[in-house]
């Protein structure tokens, strides 16, 4: 037979097979002639996946996406990745024990390979058991955001739908990316600000003429999404890197580096210290009031309280001027070039796009508050193009909206007819226990604790029980080696997870969880909302693998209460709903959708048309019209420059004004950067989403000498007589980790740049020691913002680096832990 008939025959071949093993049934018979393309999405755009052998081979970007992410190219790794949880598992004496037993003994004990029966009547007794005698603060399960998606079966949502099944549960307010923001906002502006609509790049296009980007790297944090990113706004950052080349618009970005977004708009670098942005601003603002560049106008009336303000940067509360002079000692920045950036702004119509990172320092609510301050004296908030931005720079968002539903999700409450049903259930006796975001370690480290927050005492629970679903707090939480002695203080620790974390290796309990192209589901892309998205098993789901759905729905069972958890609908009964949903929103738009067969076999349904009413938005627009008609949700219904309510409250740490406040670290406390001398800066990975795809081969492009990167000076460099690619060892009180040096210009004297994420890989699992890969975390503190918002401080730490002379040994963080298969 010729070559081309051969073709013929094996094209032929290869599609009646697909056919035939088209379920989940009888993939061992596939071959290498079973192969398909199909169509999915993740929290880095959509693609299409050619599936061969039953297995994902290869991934190529979807035609819509504008600006794909090299990250898509990692759905083959994740899906057939070694640290892949592929059954049941429970650590050795918990089993034995058939619950608590030898905690500290997590992270370095055998774990055992058992049925789904009895991993989930373990869990949902300890559950249950604990639940009932110690109430909804025994049972932390937070879940956090970024790990898996979808509307169905996303860990975050189901998990917490089970454990208010359960009777309630430890929750957070806030969250570790805006904690600190979420808070200070209302009390300034009314409103979060922080994940507001926020103004359309179109606007600023048309009417900025500078743009200031403090605090962020959007080049970078565009790249993912809370939903399904299309990458829409880069056509904006093109047309703004050629209006800031042609000098239409003048780019300005102030951190400690020269990062990605400055490199690419060729932006001004205002290179100031970590950690005193808030008094670089303060500086800004005593200069423009002095030289008599503010907008009196505008501060008398939108704001209140500027006078109360001006005492202090005019030196009346405390004796200290703040004038660009005492701004240039704290920030490096010289007074000159504080002088000429404030006068320039304040000539022209600026946007300031103010960070998340801003406020993940010390104290970090004076960062937002001080921002909106400076904006407000530049005069320029709710004109066209012009103002203030929080969320500008993060999930793809500032493009012009399209005409579209917005579809639902599976909800974490419960519905009335079945608390009517079950009028003694658990959920209607007791509710949820909140704390402030980042907390949670410290209430293991001090349970009944009675902290501050936002005017009110909070008590600290008693946590018993952990449930861990769609992410972990190894890589995420400060001072890991705190962590791992409060860890032992809990009775059971239960984590679903596709793959062997450092948090699935430090639980008792793991459940194995399918990815994205293992599941059905429904989603839909994020900031514009073009298109919904069927998304369907396309693969086996790997060993006993299931759905965060089908785990949950089971543990509630076990309770007796599975039709409150499922509302009698199979997952796939749920994505039909959630589709008939859309289309009756879609009406009320005078807009057709295909029916659900037709959309499910095409797998999207787009909405290409733009909503053009929105397309020129400017946030506080409206209020800038008419401050009394549209007034602000603030107790003035102004910009509060002043705040009564923060006042009373009485905080020695946030005042009733924005306020410089010295850090716990920073490198202008001598005697400690005598010792540790390098402030430490850990922001996002253009090669991950937080941790995720760590594991993949990803890794390899960016890894120096298997190990995270380090950024430094030469100047630094020299001193220690490190090279580049060097092996280097990172260290303060809290720890220590190894990293790999990487030698440039752009990061400042006395700094450090280490990308928050990298795999924590304990050189002695379940003790404090060395981490040899590079979680950053390892270094960080532990420590509530203040008073008022309790966040985390992640970018507040000094440390010292040496050329590391131990003796180098395996990384760890991507080994499966040791499995028996019986006790």
């Amino acid at each position: 037979m010729k070559r081309r008939g051969f073709i013929k025959l094996g094209a032929a071949v290869g599609a009646a097979t697909t056919v035939k093993a088209s379920g989940l049934d009888g993939w061992a018979d596939l071959t290498n002639f079973d192969k398909k393309r199909v169509l999915s999405a993740n929290r880095f755009g959509m693609f299409y996946a050619t599936i061969q052998s039953g297995e994902v081979v290869e991934t190529v970007p979807f035609e819509g996406d504008y600006f794909p992410s090299p990250m898509i190219r990692a759905v083959a790794d994740r899906s057939q990745n070694q640290t892949r949880v592929e059954y049941p598992m429970v650590r050795k004496s918990y089993l034995q024990a058939q619950g608590p037993s030898n905690n500290d003994l997590r992270g370095k004990e055998e774990f055992v390979r058992v049925s789904w029966e009895t991993a989930l009547d373990l869990a949902a007794k300890q559950m249950r058991t604990t639940f009932d005698k110690h109430g909804p603060e025994s049972i932390y399960g937070e879940c956090y955001w970024w790990g898996g998606s979808g509307r169905v079966s996303w860990g975050r949502t189901v998990s917490r739908r089970m454990m208010k099944v359960l009777g309630g549960f430890v929750t957070e307010s806030g969250d570790y990316s805006t904690g600190a923001g979420l808070v200070i906002m209302p009390h300034v502006v009314g409103g979060s600000a922080v994940y507001d609509t926020p103004t359309k790049w179109k606007s600023v296009l048309e009417n900025a003429k500078n743009v200031v980007i403090w605090g962020q790297d959007p080049i970078v944090t565009n790249q993912i999404n809370w939903a399904i990113p299309l990458h829409r706004c880069f056509q904006d950052f093109e047309k703004l890197q050629k209006a800031s080349m042609s000098k239409k618009i003048r780019t300005f970005t102030v951190d400690p580096r020269i990062n990605d977004t400055a490199r690419y708009l060729n932006s001004k670098h205002i290179a100031v210290k970590p950690g005193t942005d808030v008094a670089l601003m303060i500086g800004m603002a005593h200069y423009l009031y002095t030289k008599k560049l503010y907008d009196a106008k505008f501060i008398k009336k939108y704001t209140v309280g500027f006078n109360k303000f001006k005492q202090y940067f005019l030196g009346k509360i405390d004796g200290e001027v703040k004038d660009i002079q005492w701004a240039e000692k704290i920030t490096g920045v010289k007074a000159s070039e504080i002088a000429k950036f404030a006068t320039t702004l304040s000539k022209e119509r600026t946007l300031l796009l103010c960070g998340r990172a801003l406020q993940r320092q010390d104290h970090g609510e004076q960062a937002h508050w001080m921002c909106t301050v400076l904006s407000a004296m530049l005069g320029d908030i709710g004109m066209p193009g012009g103002g203030i931005e929080f969320s500008l720079g993060y999930n793809s968002s500032g493009s012009t909206d399209k005409i579209a539903p917005t579809i639902a999700g599976i909800s974490q409450s419960i519905p009335e007819k079945y608390s009517k049903k079950y009028p003694n259930a658990p959920w209607l006796k007791n509710h949820d226990y909140v704390i402030p975001s980042s907390r949670s370690i410290e209430a293991l480290e001090n349970p009944g604790k009675e902290i501050d927050q936002n005017g009110k005492k909070i008590k600290l629970p008693h946590i018993r029980v952990m449930y861990n679903a769609s992410g972990s707090p190894f890589t995420r939480h400060q001072d890991v080696n705190n962590m791992i002695d409060q860890w032992k203080k809990v009775d059971t620790v239960i984590t679903a997870e596709p793959y062997w974390t450092s948090t699935a290796k430090m639980s008792d309990i793991v459940f194995p969880v399918a990815t994205e192209l293992e599941r059905v589901d429904i989603d839909q892309t994020g900031s514009t909302k073009e298109y919904i998205i069927a998304r369907k098993a396309h693969i086996k789901p790997a060993g006993e693998s299931q759905s965060d759905f089908w785990i949950c729905r089971e543990l509630c069972k076990r309770w007796g209460y599975e039709e409150v958890f499922t509302e009698e609908k199979t997952e796939m009964q749920w994505v039909e709903f959630i589709y008939a949903n859309a289309v009756k929103k879609a009406k009320s738009l005078n807009l057709k959708m295909p029916s659900f067969e037709t959309f499910w076999k095409k797998g999207y349904v787009q909405f290409p048309d733009d909503d053009k009413s929105s397309e020129n938005y400017t946030r506080y627009e409206e209020f800038r019209k008419n401050p009394y008609k549209s007034k602000l949700g603030t107790p003035s219904g102004k910009i509060e420059i002043f705040s009564p309510v923060i006042s009373k409250f009485g905080y020695d740490d946030c005042k009733g004004y924005p306020s410089w406040i010295e850090p716990q670290e920073w490198l202008g406390k001598k005697e400690l950067a005598k010792k540790y001398p390098m402030h430490i800066v850990s922001p996002h990975s253009k090669y991950r989403l937080h941790s995720q795809l760590n594991n993949s081969y990803i890794r390899g492009l960016y890894e120096k000498s298997g190990r995270e990167p380090l950024l430094l000076n030469k100047k630094e460099a020299k001193k220690r007589e490190i090279n580049d690619g060097d092996i280097i060892r990172v260290f303060n009180d809290r720890g220590e980790i190894l990293a790999a040096a990487h030698i440039t210009e752009e990061v400042i004297d006395n700094v450090a740049v280490m990308c928050e994420g990298a795999w924590y890989s304990p050189e002695v699992p379940g003790e404090k020691s060395l981490c040899q890969h590079g979680n950053v975390n390892v270094l960080t503190i532990d420590k509530g913002t203040s008073k008022l918002a309790q966040s985390n401080i992640a970018h507040t730490a000094l440390v010292e680096i040496e050329k590391f002379k131990g003796v180098i040994k395996p990384i760890n963080a991507f080994s499966k832990p040791k499995i028996v298969q019986g006790l």
